[in-house]
């Protein structure tokens, strides 16, 4: 049986760019806090732009700019970029990128694909998807992001006091981040040895900390996919 397809309509952009009024709500202060994040540890302000541009990959824009002050190597920017937003797969078999029609919008929309953009396509629906409102969603929410993010960064570049407290901001990030994700799946084992995991990372590698921890941890989840799929099969 194949899937209806919406008959696009000339309101459809704009009901998009109605869609993601709550994305703005959370776009605009985080990406006000990357921007303050990313000065505060040595990046340009007119970097932290581009990379909102060009990366515009949330929590991974946090680690990014880091990267690019310390200068990593481009093979732990692109296994820890995998790891990070490997989720982003799976996203792009949901929404149906396929009804924007123009090949550089449809291409663009893969690029614009977050976590908020997809969440927001989901609350819709497909069957109410059409190609002009998905782009819609899509560029207004990265309008927001970079926004912000500019905005962040410039006061950052005026401000009269230290922001190094600022680098903080991404540690906090996570934490919340993970246990947010712990509370939500209940696996709080799997947290507890996550955790392990990033202590030993930091003690044994620690110039290579991120790299080691994420690919232990990965190793780790698939290891206990497979026991449970095994047990499951028992």
């Amino acid at each position: 049986m194949s899937e209806s397809v919406p008959v696009e309509s000339p309101g459809d952009f704009k009901q998009g760019l109605r869609d993601t009024v709550p994305v703005a709500l959370g776009y605009l202060p985080l990406g006000v806090s990357y921007g303050l994040f990313a000065v505060s540890i040595g990046l340009p302000w007119w970097w932290v732009t581009i990379t909102a541009i060009i990366i515009y990959a949330g929590s991974m824009e946090f680690l990014a700019a880091g990267m690019l002050v310390g200068g990593a190597p481009v093979s732990q920017a692109a296994t820890t970029t995998l790891f990070v937003n490997s989720r982003h797969i799976f996203y792009g078999l949901s929404v149906p990128l396929e009804r924007v029609r123009n090949p550089l919008a449809r291409f663009y929309c893969i690029h614009a694909l977050t976590d908020e953009v997809y969440a927001v396509c989901a609350g819709i629906g497909r069957e109410h998807l059409t190609g002009p409102r998905i782009l819609a969603i899509s560029l207004s929410s990265h309008f927001y992001w970079i926004t912000g993010s500019t905005v962040g960064a410039l006061f950052a570049s005026v401000l009269p006091f230290d922001l190094s407290f600022m680098g903080f901001a991404m540690t906090a990030l996570f934490a919340i981040l993970a246990i947010n994700a712990a509370k939500a799946s209940r696996e709080w084992g799997l947290f507890g040895v996550s955790a392990i995991i990033g202590v030993l990372a930091i003690i044994f590698a620690k110039d290579a900390m991120l790299l080691v921890g994420l690919s232990a941890y990965f190793v780790l989840v698939v290891a206990m996919v497979l026991v449970r799929r095994k047990r499951a099969a028992a």
